[in-house]
């Protein structure tokens, strides 16, 4: 597989997650409505992403969804246990009628915060006018991962930000379970360690 067909894969995966994670969050907030009174509906404190509501100036359509672990447990029922696993899940989304309605050094800012050295950014890709960022960290009790996309278009931006006890094989299954198929890409086996050669004998 050559280089660039990775990176079409990987980008191709982390647009299908934001458009699942956009599907089922919108999906979670309606279900959540009508189980709870809207002034009870939590909002996630995603301090990664604070302040992405600037984007929504222009755009035609927008998504802020921000789900703890409450209402996520209110609709996970029949689901599996995913949403048991999900300590949060934050969705912003803008569209615009045309291009040029957000500022790049904006959306720098974000990305720069995924430069502090706690983050590991596997898939950074650049192609003509578009952009995608895909990181991943663990946090200090090693079973809490968190895991962001980050995608740029001219007239369209994605920012998602996933908390829980989950693996990227957990989002392959929650792709699945909306019928997109897998979300992220087969994740290859660890090659196995080269057996050490025996010390010779003097």
């Amino acid at each position: 597989m050559t280089k660039t067909m990775r990176w079409s894969g990987w980008m191709a995966a982390a647009m299908l997650l934001c458009v699942a994670m956009r599907a089922q969050a919108v999906e979670t907030v309606t279900a959540a409505a009508v189980e709870a009174p809207a002034a009870e509906a939590p909002q996630v404190k995603d301090d990664l992403f604070a302040g992405t509501e600037k984007f929504a100036q222009g755009a035609s359509n927008v998504t802020e969804v921000n789900l703890d672990k409450s209402m996520l447990g209110m609709v996970g029922k029949g689901k599996g246990d995913l949403a048991q696993k999900m300590d949060f899940i934050v969705v912003h989304s803008y569209e615009y009628d045309k291009a040029g309605m957000y500022k790049k050094e904006d959306l720098d800012a974000y990305r720069k915060k995924l430069a502090d050295g706690s983050w590991n950014c596997f898939v950074h890709v650049v192609e003509k006018d578009e952009t995608t960022d895909v990181c991943q960290r663990t946090l200090p009790d090693n079973e809490t991962h968190e895991m962001v996309v980050m995608t740029a278009e001219p007239k369209e931006l994605t920012f998602v930000h996933l908390r829980g006890r989950m693996s990227l094989y957990d989002l392959q299954k929650m792709g699945g379970s909306m019928g997109m198929g897998a979300v992220v890409p087969p994740i290859p086996p660890v090659p196995p360690v080269p057996p050490v050669p025996p010390v010779p004998r003097p």
